[in-house]
């Protein structure tokens, strides 16, 4: 049987707002992990901010809070070498 894995990230426009949300996330006491966007988000600087997908509704209400511009959250499966992406309304 796959493994399966998930977890959920936030992609951004541009460095300097995906390093001041995770500024903020750390503020609130949320850890995030910075990586590089996956390539199936053609868009934004580059940059993503991995975080557990339990904790999305939390992210998506500091968002709504802090209106960092952004590409977009997404929620990302994989199950042994196949990744399923899908973006999660967020607005």
């Amino acid at each position: 049987m796959p493994i399966i894995k998930s977890s959920a990230i936030i992609a951004f426009r541009s460095r300097q707002h995906a390093l001041y949300f995770n500024q903020i996330l750390k503020d609130n006491g949320y850890e995030a992990q910075m990586i590089s966007t996956p390539k199936g988000i053609s868009i934004g600087c580059g940059l993503s901010l991995r975080f557990s997908p339990h904790l999305i509704d939390k992210i998506i209400e500091i968002y709504k809070r802090n209106k960092v511009p952004i590409v977009g959250i997404y929620l990302i499966k994989q199950t042994g070498n196949v990744s399923e992406l899908k973006r999660i309304p967020c607005d």
